[in-house]
């Protein structure tokens, strides 16, 4: 009997060692049973509130949901009082770049640095998923590992790696950064170098792909778009799709969407503002998209941004936002879907009040809970176990200090982020 249990101790270490102590640690102190009480409960853009609500988390995932009434709470769960907030299911920025200084040399850095990049820039705004569309490959996924194995507290982490530029086409503002930090430019010049290169990296274990249709760069002395070949384009989706993986797209222009959609993109990094004249997407380039099932992504902030770091006038920001706001708001009435992204680290807005105010001139509160929810989780192949509160999904919620029903920028009134049942950003932590 003892031989056996020494046995045993010995083979409990040597798993351990195994797969880190990152893991054991956290095998060792599972997360107690924890109860949100008292909350309104949005459990999915289109069904009714639950008033009073209550969810009981266990293991990760959901075990109940309903009304205070009607829910069995464990004796021995930790619970929060959550009476006058809001929960919903946790928040996707599918919109992200992994490029702030606290964020890189993720191999080695030091946890606790990596983790105050992320809450800076991610959870503390509710981000419990996230879609990087454009960064350094190895340390994308050296980060992921990190949080992965528990060593780092943070969102599920998705990565499409480095992009795709067309030749000559590495964008002017990204040209310095790249220098600084002693990165490829990655651009392609052939199908065969896109295709082998898409490859190599979705092999590494990345998610999906980006490509820019329509690079922002010097043309005759003038700030231009430079169209990716639409052979070149179709190789890199096409990579992607052969996996069943997603493809991104940086548009820019007109011409930059057609690309996009000749060669199969699946996801519109951004609306285009760069045609000139101010004229909106018309209804049958809107069919063209709705066609091929794209997915936008706004980005709304990230033009404010830029508008005030390159002196734009006001008037030229106001009729650009206003352009956005209409394609935004005929796309999503025509029945596109749309996802939330804000592009954050590439720019450092990180508070996200701005873009569900800008958001809420073309949608209403719901479709913003559903571009942060339901159709993320189901574009990107989760719906089964992320975007709603229900028994048995993932245990990703955020708890609003505010009603977005009542104010859109309510959602970025974030009180607590919990990932997998534990509190990973938040006044409960």
């Amino acid at each position: 009997m003892i031989a056996k249990t020494c046995l045993a101790a010995i083979a409990n270490l040597a798993a351990c060692l195994t797969v880190g102590l990152g893991l054991c640690r956290d095998a060792a102190a599972q997360e107690p049973d924890l109860a949100i009480m008292g909350a309104r409960i949005y459990p999915s853009p289109d069904a009714a509130p639950i008033e009073d609500g209550v969810v009981v988390l266990r293991d990760g995932r959901i075990e109940a949901v309903g009304a205070r009434s009607k829910v069995a709470i464990p004796r021995n769960a930790r619970r929060i009082d959550a009476r006058g907030a809001v929960l919903t299911a946790g928040f996707w920025n599918s919109h992200i770049h992994l490029m702030p200084e606290n964020l890189l040399n993720a191999a080695t850095a030091k946890s606790e640095t990596l983790q105050a990049g992320l809450e800076a820039m991610l959870t503390r705004w509710g981000f419990t998923s996230v879609f990087d569309i454009a960064s350094a490959t190895d340390n994308a996924l050296a980060l992921r590992g990190r949080i992965n194995s528990g060593e780092v507290a943070g969102p599920m982490l998705l990565t499409v790696g480095a992009p795709f530029y067309p030749e000559g086409g590495t964008p002017i503002y990204v040209r310095q950064y790249f220098k600084a930090h002693g990165m490829s430019s990655g651009e392609v010049s052939t199908p065969q170098e896109a295709a082998a290169r898409a490859a190599q990296q979705l092999d590494q274990g990345t998610d999906g792909v980006k490509l820019f249709a329509g690079a922002i760069v010097p043309i005759e002395g003038k700030i231009g778009v430079l169209p990716m070949r639409v052979d070149i384009a179709k190789a890199v989706v096409e990579e992607a799709h052969r996996r069943g993986k997603p493809a991104f797209a940086h548009p820019s222009n007109q011409a930059g969407i057609d690309v996009a959609i000749e060669s199969g993109v699946d996801i519109l990094a951004h609306t285009t503002t760069m045609d000139g004249g101010g004229a909106n997407w018309s209804p049958e380039l809107i069919d063209r998209l709705r066609a091929h099932n794209m997915a936008l992504i706004p980005t709304m902030t990230l033009f404010e941004v830029e508008a005030k770091k390159f002196g734009e006038k006001p008037e030229d920001l106001a009729a650009a936002i206003k352009m956005i706001t209409a394609e935004v708001r005929d796309y999503s009435a025509a029945g596109g879907q749309i996802l939330f992204g804000t592009d954050v680290g590439y720019t450092d807005a990180y508070d996200t009040s701005e873009e569900y105010r800008l958001m809420s001139a073309a949608l209403d509160w719901r479709r913003i809970l559903a571009s942060l929810t339901t159709a993320p989780a189901s574009r990107f192949g989760f719906a089964a176990r992320k975007g709603r509160i229900a028994a048995g999904m993932d245990a990703d919620l955020v708890l609003l200090d505010g009603d977005p029903a009542k104010d859109p920028t309510a959602f970025a009134r974030v009180r607590d982020t919990v990932k997998a049942g534990r509190v990973i950003w938040g006044r409960d932590r």
